[in-house]
């Protein structure tokens, strides 16, 4: 990830139009960070017609893309079987305009702006890595293709929507990582995590009835159940723990419970600690920045 500053300044005027694709704008989670809500955006011109929505720092989101985005998010509620025309659901309906304006529209694009005033970069490599790992979550570039084809999207809106993500990405953890150097006492160190005895105990028994678990549907020869899995998951266990899940052997497995106990406290707890950073420093944005909203 490359911090240097550019050299150009913003490029010509762009908008944010919504690319209908099962492909989410992920600022946090992929980080390791925590879970965020956005879509990518592809290129188009703005008309002089449009009706605006709202501006952000002067950057306009128009009606159109806004409704696209709208109807995009009540699709995900029908889809869960939830009635949109509904008493209840009417009522919901002005929250749902805002959270769906805020986040799919005015948290990206103040991160994008924070992105290029701190003249955050993307290289081709992040960016091919990344268009590579969503091939393989449509099976293949051949299925990806097809999907952006029925979604009317080029190759060139998809690597130019990954770009944004990507910037999105990089600053949040350059912000990170400044904002934890100037305020050490806010690190997770997981020698500092604090355990009881009764929770090192609780999960050493949850691991023994797990493997007996495990033993029995072996055991069983049931065909509903999916032998090789189990059978796997079955030696991973055994490879790492070996005879210590056969009889009560609290004491000596003990200080190894312990040390992934507090490691996955400590993962925990610095997840939760730099989503309460993220999300402070996006509100801080959000009350300094000019947004006009017309809903």
């Amino acid at each position: 990830m490359d911090h240097e500053k550019k050299e150009n300044g913003a490029g010509a005027r762009i908008t944010r139009k919504t690319v209908y694709m099962a492909i989410a704008i992920v600022i946090v989670a992929g980080l390791g960070l925590g879970a965020f809500l956005g879509l990518f955006d592809g290129l188009t011109e703005i008309f002089e017609d449009e009706d605006i929505i709202a501006t952000v720092n002067g950057e306009v989101i128009t009606e159109e893309e806004f409704n696209q985005a709208l109807e995009q998010e009540k699709m995900q509620y029908m889809q869960q079987g939830i009635d949109l025309d509904s008493d209840e659901m009417s009522e919901m309906l002005p929250e749902l305009e805002e959270q769906v304006l805020e986040t799919y529209f005015i948290i990206p694009i103040l991160l994008e702006q924070k992105a290029e005033e701190e003249g955050i970069e993307v290289s081709d490599e992040e960016v091919e890595g990344r268009y590579q790992e969503y091939a393989a979550q449509f099976g293949g570039e051949a299925q990806l293709e097809e999907a952006m084809e029925n979604a009317g999207i080029t190759r060139d809106d998809l690597i130019e929507d990954i770009s944004r993500e990507l910037s999105i990405q990089n600053y949040l953890e350059y912000y990170l990582e400044s904002y934890l150097a100037d305020n050490p006492e806010e690190r997770i160190d997981q020698d500092n995590i604090e355990l009881s005895e009764e929770e090192v105990e609780n999960r050493y028994q949850q691991m023994r009835e797990e493997y007996a678990q495990l033993k029995e549907l072996l055991e069983e020869d049931d065909p509903d159940v999916p032998t090789e899995q189990v059978k796997m998951y079955l030696e991973q266990i055994e490879d790492k723990y070996g005879y210590l899940l056969d009889e009560d052997n609290f004491e000596e497995i003990k200080p190894q419970l312990e040390e992934e106990l507090r490691q996955d406290k400590a993962v925990q707890k610095k997840q939760e600690k730099e989503q309460r950073i993220l999300m402070a420093h996006i509100q801080e944005l959000q009350e300094e920045s000019d947004i006009e909203i017309n809903l």
